[in-house]
């Protein structure tokens, strides 16, 4: 009996130790390849997500330089609809200057257009590239202002590439606005608008 079970135990053990010389560990150089895809795989996922943040940031950032030209125009188209061209052209406007007093209405009696108290002026600086609305009141004091940054271009003109002067909209009766904004974002970015505003008449 006992030898019996001898006999089955060293089967057993034989069956273990061949199983065992049966199984192999990896070697060096399947550790390696697999290392190598590994690292290429993990390099093609960080530079699909990186260009995908790039591409985000770069989109984004369009987008919001966009809207602040836009809101530029907007506001300088507005103001200047409400404007006539005595009012501009007896304030010194220059492709970076105009001033002028908003049309309220119109005197029945007269005729002529009634003018709102405050002035509406709009100065561009060129060198730290800033577009600044103010209203001023009669004595010159600037009742608010609102500064716009990144403009990179003088925005009033009497034709595309015409500088506005002294007395230029009295003959063209029309202003052409030109807003160029400019964004850093991993680039530079610029986007530009025009727009021709027909002026009221004296």
């Amino acid at each position: 009996m006992l030898a019996g079970l001898k006999d089955k135990e060293t089967e057993i053990l034989a069956y273990l130790r061949a199983l065992a010389a049966r199984r192999k560990g990896f070697t060096l150089a399947e550790v390696l390849v697999t290392a190598f895809i590994l690292s290429v795989v993990a390099g093609a996922l960080f530079l699909s997500l990186t260009t995908g943040e790039f591409s985000n940031a770069i989109t984004s950032a369009k987008i919001d330089l966009q809207a602040h030209v836009r809101l530029v125009m907007d506001l300088i188209v507005k103001d200047v609809r409400q404007a006539n061209i005595l009012g501009i052209n007896n304030n010194s406007p220059s492709v970076n200057h105009i001033r002028f007093k908003k049309v309220t209405g119109i005197d029945n009696t007269t005729g002529s257009y009634s003018l709102s108290a405050n002035y509406t002026d709009y100065t561009y600086d060129p060198v730290s590239l800033t577009l600044t609305r103010s209203e001023i009141d009669a004595g010159g004091n600037v009742i608010k202002s609102i500064v716009f940054s990144d403009i990179t271009q003088a925005p009033f003109y009497t034709a595309l590439g015409v500088p506005l002067v002294f007395n230029g909209l009295i003959a063209s009766k029309k202003l052409i606005i030109v807003i160029s904004g400019r964004r850093q974002a991993r680039q530079i970015l610029n986007f530009s608008l025009s727009e021709e505003v027909k002026i009221r008449n004296p």
